[in-house]
C-alpha cells in the first residue's frame, strides 16, 4: 500500500514539475525568439540597387536653388528673355512646396504631407527639412508646388498655410500655388499668381540614375523659371497676357501646363 503510494506521489510531483517548467518557459522574454526579416526590408544590406535606400526611418533634407536656363537668378538688375522673346526682370518668387511623396519599388506612394512656403530671396526658406520618412528603396518623388485641393479648401488653417502670408485668394477660390512678378522691357509691371486645383503644379522626377543609402539624403534641386514659358507650349507675355490673379485668367491653363516640369534633381547627396 505505501508503495502504491509513493508511486503515486512521485507521478504527481512529476507532472506538477513539468507544468510549472511550461509555464516558467512560457514566460520568458519573446525578444529570444528570432525571426528573419524579409530580405527585401533588410534595407541596410541592401547592396544591389537603384534610386535611393532609407535604410531606417529617417530624415528628407532638401535645398531648392532658382535658376534661369540653368543660371542663378539675380533679382531686380538682371534682364531675362523667355522662349516669346519677352525681355524681364524678376523681382519676386513666392510659391507652396508641399505633398513631397516617395514611391517606392513596389509602385507604393508614400506622401510624407509637408506644407512649406518659399520665397527665392530668403535662403532661410529654400532648404526644408521633413523627418519621420519611412525606410525604403524609393524609384521616384512627386512634388506639388502648390497645395492640394483639400487642404486648398479646408478654411481658415495655421503655419505656412495661414492666410496672413498672402498667399489666399478667398474661400471659395484657394490659394495663390506661385507667384513670380517684376518688370517687363518697357517699364510695365507683370505679375502672375497661379493658383486652381485644376492648375495645381505636380512635379515628377525619377530616382533611378542615383543609388544613394542614407539615413538622410540631402536632394539638391533646381527650380528654373524659364520652364513656366516653355514645355510644352510657348507662354506670351504680348499674347497670353501681362497677368494671372485668379484661376480663370486666360493665361492660367497655359502657364499651369508648363509648369509641370520646373523642378530638376541636381544631385542627391548621402
Amino acid at each position: 500500500m505505501n508503495n502504491f503510494f509513493s508511486a503515486k506521489q512521485s507521478l504527481v510531483l512529476t507532472s506538477f514539475y513539468c507544468l510549472f517548467c511550461f509555464a516558467i518557459s512560457s514566460c520568458k522574454d519573446p525578444e529570444i525568439i528570432k525571426i528573419d526579416t524579409p530580405p527585401a526590408e533588410r534595407w541596410d544590406t541592401v547592396t544591389n540597387f537603384t534610386g535611393i535606400i532609407i535604410p531606417e526611418t529617417g530624415v528628407l533634407n532638401i535645398n531648392v536653388n532658382y535658376e534661369f536656363k540653368g543660371e542663378p537668378i539675380v533679382f531686380n538688375t538682371k534682364n531675362y528673355v523667355n522662349a516669346a522673346n519677352d525681355t524681364f526682370t524678376i523681382r519676386e518668387i513666392k510659391h507652396y512646396f508641399s505633398n513631397v511623396t516617395l514611391i517606392n519599388h513596389e509602385g507604393k506612394s508614400i506622401n510624407l504631407n509637408n506644407y512649406h512656403l518659399l520665397d527665392a530671396s530668403n535662403a532661410n526658406t529654400t532648404s526644408i527639412t521633413i523627418t519621420n520618412v519611412p525606410p525604403g528603396n524609393y524609384k521616384s518623388v512627386s512634388i506639388l508646388l502648390g497645395v492640394d485641393s483639400v487642404r486648398n479648401h479646408s478654411g481658415l488653417q495655421e503655419g505656412a498655410l495661414d492666410p496672413a502670408w498672402s498667399m489666399f485668394w478667398t474661400w471659395n477660390t484657394g490659394y495663390i500655388f506661385f507667384r513670380i512678378n517684376g518688370l517687363i522691357s518697357n517699364g510695365e509691371a507683370y505679375t502672375f499668381d497661379v493658383g486652381g486645383d485644376k492648375h495645381a503644379p505636380y512635379n515628377v522626377m525619377d530616382l533611378s540614375a542615383f543609388k544613394v543609402k542614407s539615413i538622410d539624403p540631402t536632394f539638391n534641386l533646381g527650380l528654373d523659371i524659364n520652364e513656366m514659358y516653355q514645355n510644352p507650349e510657348v507662354y506670351s507675355f504680348k499674347t497670353d497676357g501681362f497677368s494671372i490673379h485668379s484661376d480663370t485668367d486666360p493665361g492660367v491653363n497655359k502657364m499651369g501646363r508648363n509648369m509641370k516640369d520646373l523642378l530638376k534633381i541636381k544631385s542627391i547627396a548621402p
